[in-house]
């Protein structure tokens, strides 16, 4: 079934609270700049984003609980859960977020000028949804899951236009029209295109009137725009027949390219499980402070969040901004400000417990609460800007509510994001010590920004910024941390979100020979993969090597810089009876002699000289990556640049890919006389659940699972049970053309009747074609 691509109508025109009052005192909102449409009070849009981590974002930029706006809604909508800015883990109750966004600044006509998504005094935002077309506004949601046809549809699309890398269009182009509501390419034509929101021409509608007719009924649907003619199919509620002059309504033949008419949002490229898409800018100045310059700045923001791909607690944000004002921007810097309160809902104050820190090499800021058994930190990771790391001036600076970082005006907001503030010299503040916590916030800053000839930012240009919410069970231990999550964004986010390259498992073959299961890997088949071919782009360790080595050489068509990453394989067994993945023990390891691992050399065959005849096995056998290395630029203190190399740990495939059970049989007899039965003596005061035994596992054996063994019988013979007094209790036949298990059948200690057996001796006969075989064994409980 075809994914419907959701949509929230954002009704949104603001009017700023007067006098709006300091954040000294927390926690009251502040965001107190609400919504108006006429005479109804309407609130930002919000929307909840994320699987393993989750956050309130809203249409104008801002993230946390002051994103929700719970304080401007009304009593009814509140849910204490749900309340919360960012919570990590899912369900856990912490808090990390009260409020962040981005700032932009700039220098226009000599003047320093800031538009703030979150002032941290006064919460004043200066983006807004346009408010023309409010009612065609949206936060647009997507998701890479879209991916199924149904012609069964009505209107211009059968098919999501959102599969990433795909021409959907036909155009020649790829992935070049964002979801957005808007003809991004150019090839909307409203003389063919302009069929309205549905998709839909005239001749094929019907409404309350009927179906087409070019005289009588030209419009079915009555959703065209035509200012002076009344719709008679949607009357308001006083029975009023509206005019159909509402270009948001009368979607067709309005002259606007409208989302699913021909050739609009028709080719966006969804990249994860669930993409949100906002846009807003800082020239509603009918709306804005009095004190507020438009810059001219639109700002789309694209979030993605995944559910199986990526599990680790990372949100990746994406800004493109864009000059859609008249004046050049100079010496242009991206600020981002969050206040992060950390640390368990339901204590009390718990924001006064936190600290800031940096961690420089991987770009992240954080805040941790130390104290609060539970708490998890929140980071933020800046991954991709428009211009190399080492020719950046990066700020980070935790602060309260004091200038510069702190302040009122663009002049000392530009001077925290810019440097200037600190003479370029102190831009990175040492960490807040955790012997004085406290309510903390921070704002990082890079830039300046210029276009090629380094004029400045010129209108139409546009600059992309890409930055990730981390977090972690820890800021820098354990198993979990926020550091290798901060190294996880940068390497995902270098990888453009696909997921990591794990060799994949070889093909598993498995037999008893000479009386020990036998394992053989490796191409068995023409179909099997091939592991060592496994070639990951990302990865830096190859290009230390020549390009003549294996790993090097012949890369596959339109592979030219990383290698081959394969290292080796791992065989592993396990003994319980549903094969528990958990369950698995490693039994050996092979890898290739090149410095990483033990260097013991690559083999395709292993003897599991350990495995017990008449015991059940279950094996694998993994494939498993070098480590993968990543190198990044930044500059240190001194404005020299430094490499940092940042280290992943190899991967390996799954043991689910070739994961097999066997049983190692004792293998049958071709002569009289080789039958025997065990255990024998059958012992009641003995558990035979040891492991993977005759009875299976201690945990579901009951007296129905007592059982004795015939083994190394021959290929077809019959077995028949008697009392000591010649009384035959039962009788098996054993086949093995009809399927049976090579040498061996099982008898349960009960009577044909089903009555269980009484302690005592008892005999058997073994009939083939070699002769018969007679002899005892003892049960006793």
């Amino acid at each position: 079934m075809l994914s419907v691509l959701r949509c929230i109508n954002v009704l949104v025109l603001l009017t700023l609270v007067v006098s709006a009052p300091l954040l000294s005192q927390k926690k009251k909102s502040v965001l107190a700049q609400q919504a108006t449409m006429g005479n109804a009070v309407q609130y930002p849009q919000s929307i909840r984003q994320g699987f393993t981590m989750r956050v309130w974002m809203n249409d104008r930029l801002t993230f946390g609980s002051e994103a929700a706006g719970w304080d401007n809604k009304p009593p009814s909508d509140e849910n204490e859960a749900s309340r919360i800015g960012l919570e990590y883990p899912i369900g856990s109750g912490i808090e990390h977020l009260f409020a962040a966004g981005p700032y932009i600044g700039g220098i226009i006509n000599g003047v320093r000028y800031v538009s703030e998504t979150y002032n941290s005094n006064t919460g004043y935002n200066s983006f807004f949804p346009s408010p023309v077309g409010s009612k065609r506004n949206r936060i647009w949601e997507t998701s890479r899951d879209d991916t199924l046809c149904d012609n069964s549809l009505i209107g211009f699309y059968k098919c999501p236009p959102g599969k990433r890398g795909v021409d959907d269009d036909g155009d020649g182009t790829v992935d070049e029209d964002d979801l957005d509501g808007d003809d991004n390419d150019s090839d909307w034509v409203a003389v063919t295109d302009d069929l309205g929101a549905d998709g839909i021409p005239d001749e094929l509608e019907t409404g309350c009137n009927g179906g087409y007719d070019p005289v009588t009924n030209p419009d079915p649907a009555y959703d065209n725009y035509q200012p002076a003619i009344e719709d008679i199919c949607h009357p308001d509620a006083l029975g009023r027949r509206p005019l159909k002059r509402d270009k948001d309504i009368y979607t067709e033949k309005n002259g606007i390219p409208d989302h699913g008419e021909p050739h609009v949002d028709e080719d966006y490229a969804a990249l994860s499980e669930h993409d949100v898409y906002i846009s807003a800018t800082d020239t509603v100045a009918s709306l804005a402070s009095s004190g507020h310059y438009p810059m001219g700045i639109k700002i789309v923001m694209k979030s993605y969040a995944w559910q199986r791909q990526i599990q680790d607690p990372i949100l990746p944000i994406e800004y493109t901004i864009i000059n859609v004002g008249r004046h050049t921007i100079h010496d242009l810097y991206f600020g981002f400000f969050a206040d992060m309160d950390v640390g368990p809902s339901d204590v009390g104050s718990y924001w006064t417990q936190n600290y800031a820190a940096y961690m420089e090499s991987l770009r992240t800021a954080y805040i941790h609460n130390p104290v609060i058994r539970g708490a998890t930190p929140l980071g933020v990771t800046v991954l991709i800007t428009p211009r190399r790391f080492d020719k950046l001036i990066y700020t980070y600076q935790w602060h309260t509510f004091e200038p510069p970082c702190g302040g009122f005006t663009d002049s000392e907001l530009y001077g925290c994001i810019s440097c200037e503030a600190f003479d370029r010299v102190n831009c990175i503040k040492p960490d807040q010590s955790q012997n004085f916590l406290r309510d903390a916030r921070f704002t990082i800053g890079l830039g300046p920004f210029n276009d090629s000839t380094g004029i400045g930012i010129m209108p139409g240009d546009t600059l992309k910024i890409e930055l990730a919410f981390v977090s972690g069970d820890g800021v820098d231990k354990g198993e979990n941390p926020l550091l290798e999550n901060a190294k996880l964004a940068l390497l995902y986010s270098q990888n453009d979100y696909r997921a990591q390259v794990v060799p994949p498992s070889p093909c598993l073959e498995i037999a008893t020979e000479s009386g020990y299961a036998t394992l053989r890997w490796g191409r068995t088949r023409p179909s099997c993969p091939v592991p060592q071919e496994a070639w990951d782009d990302s990865n830096k360790y190859p290009e230390l090597g020549t390009d003549t080595s294996w790993r090097r050489s012949n890369p596959p068509p339109g592979h030219s810089s990383g290698g081959r990453i394969f290292e080796g394989y791992r065989v592993y067994r396990s003994e319980d009876p549903n094969g528990r993945p958990s369950s698995f023990v490693l039994l050996r390891q092979y890898d290739v002699i090149d410095g990483f691992n033990y260097d013991v050399g690559l083999d395709t065959v292993f003897v599991d000289s350990s495995a017990k005849r008449g015991y059940s096995y279950w094996y694998s056998v993994t494939s498993f990556s070098i480590p993968t290395l990543m190198i990044r630029e930044r500059a240190d203190s001194s404005g020299n640049v430094q490499h940092d190399s940042i280290i992943f740990p190899g991967k390996e495939s799954s043991l689910l890919e070739n994961m097999t059970k066997y049983y190692v049989n004792y293998g049958g007899s071709q002569q009289l006389g080789e039958v025997l039965v065990v255990p024998n003596p059958y012992r009641g005061d003995i558990s035979y659940t040891n492991g993977v035994g005759f009875e299976g596992m201690e945990y579901t054996w009951t007296d129905y699972k007592r059982m004795v063994r015939f083994i190394r019988l021959p290929s077809k013979a019959t077995i028949r049970i008697y009392t000591i007094a010649g009384e035959i209790i039962h009788t098996i036949y054993h086949d093995e053309q009809s399927g049976g298990i090579t040498g061996q059948e099982d008898f349960y200690l009960f009577s044909e009747s089903g009555r269980p057996l009484a302690p005592g001796i008892f005999v058997f006969t073994v009939e083939s074609e070699y002769g018969t075989q007679t002899g005892k064994f003892v049960v006793y409980k």
